[in-house]
C-alpha cells in the first residue's frame, strides 16, 4: 500500500539583518518556536537566529560563541561547534523562567559543548549564552555508539531524551533517556570527572530508500507524551561527511515508545529542525532545512498532520 506523502509549504528563507558574515542561515539544524518567535541554530555557525513569526522580515543574529569560523569549507567543518539540536528547559530554581538549550552533536571533540540561554519573565533572552562541556554526558555514549551523532533533544516532564542519528555504516537510530535532574547536576558541577549513565536506550529501524537508511535528524515532544521526529536518507558513511539526501520523512513515536508511522515529505529537503502545535484535530508542523550548501539559504516550511490527542 502506498503511503501518502506530506506536502511541504515554504514560508520564508532564514535571512538575517545584522550578521557580520552571510546575511542568512544556510545549515539550519535545530529550532524552537513560540507563538511570536522562531529560534534557530545552524550547525556551521557561532550564532543563534531569532525571527519574528508575525512577519517575514530578516531575523536577528545573536552570538553564542565569540570569534569567527574559517571561511574555507574544510577548515570550517573541523572548527564548528555543530549545534544540532535546540529545545527549551522548563522553569526551575536554576532558571526561573526557563532557558533555551542547544547541544553539539558529539561527533568530534570540538562538538562536545552545550549552550544554555536564560529567559526573563517576559520570555526574552537575557545576558549571554552559557557554554558548558558535554564530556560527562557523551563519554559513556561513546562506549555504546561507534559514531556518536546527537541530532535532537526533547524534554517531557523530568525525562531528557537525546536522539542518536544513524548512517550507512552504523545503522542504529536510538533514543537515549536520562533524568532531567542529571543535566542540571552536570551543568552545576562544571567538571568532567563525573559520568552520567543513560537510564534507557531504545533503538529504531526506520527503513531505507534506494539502499540509504532513514535516520533521525531532529525531534519534538508533544504534550501527550508522544514525539514527532524528522528523518533523512542521506548517503553518507559517517557523522562527519555530508552526502546526497535521497528522501526525507516525518514520523511519530507514541507514549509507549513505539514507532507508529513514518510519512515521506514532498518535495525532498533535508529537514533538520521540527516544531508543532495542536490546532483542532491537526498538528501544524514547522520545519527548517539544511541544503549542505553555504550558498543556499535555509528555509522554514509548514505542513499539517491529522492528529487527535
Amino acid at each position: 500500500m502506498q503511503i501518502e506523502s506530506l506536502e511541504l509549504r515554504p514560508l520564508r528563507q532564514l535571512l538575517l539583518k545584522n550578521s557580520s558574515g552571510k546575511h542568512y542561515l544556510s545549515a539550519a539544524s535545530g529550532m524552537w518556536m513560540t507563538d511570536d518567535i522562531l529560534y534557530v541554530v545552524a550547525d556551521d555557525e557561532l550564532l543563534l537566529g531569532v525571527f519574528s513569526m508575525r512577519d517575514n522580515s530578516p531575523g536577528q543574529s545573536l552570538k553564542i560563541l565569540p570569534g569567527d569560523l574559517p571561511t574555507d569549507p574544510q577548515q570550517r567543518k573541523a572548527a564548528k561547534p555543530d549545534f544540532e539540536s535546540l529545545s527549551c528547559l522548563p522553569a526551575s530554581p536554576e532558571y526561573p523562567y526557563g532557558a533555551l538549550l542547544a547541544l553539539g552533536s558529539g561527533s568530534t571533540e570540538q562538538r562536545k559543548r552545550g549552550m544554555l540561554w536564560p529567559f526573563n519573565q517576559q520570555q526574552q533572552l537575557i545576558g549571554n549564552a552559557q557554554i558548558f562541556s558535554l564530556q560527562t554526558l557523551y563519554q559513556p555514549l561513546e562506549q555504546i555508539f561507534a559514531d556518536l551523532n546527537i541530532e535532537g533533544v526533547t524534554l517531557q516532564g523530568n525525562c531528557l531524551r537525546l536522539w542518536q542519528r544513524a548512517n550507512n555504516q552504523h545503522r542504529e537510530n536510538a533514543v537515549i533517556e536520562y533524568c532531567l535532574s542529571d543535566l542540571y547536576a552536570m551543568i552545576a558541577a562544571k567538571q568532567d570527572s563525573l559520568q552520567i549513565q543513560p537510564q534507557r536506550i531504545d533503538y529504531y529501524d526506520l527503513g531505507e530508500v534506494t539502499g540509504v537508511p532513514l535516520t533521525f535528524t531532529d525531534a519534538y515532544a508533544l504534550d501527550d507524551g508522544a514525539s514527532l521526529f524528522t528523518a533523512a536518507a542521506e548517503n553518507t558513511d559517517n557523522s562527519y561527511l555530508d552526502g546526497e539526501c535521497v528522501a526525507a520523512a516525518i514520523g511519530l513515536i507514541d507514549q509507549q515508545r513505539r514507532l507508529c508511522w513514518l510519512k515521506p515529505v514532498h518535495p525532498i529537503y533535508k529537514l533538520e529542525g521540527i516544531s508543532a502545535k495542536q490546532v483542532g484535530d491537526q498538528l501544524q508542523v514547522y520545519l527548517v532545512s539544511d541544503a549542505d550548501n553555504s550558498e543556499i539559504p535555509a528555509q522554514l516550511f509548514e505542513t499539517h498532520i491529522k492528529y487527535s490527542v
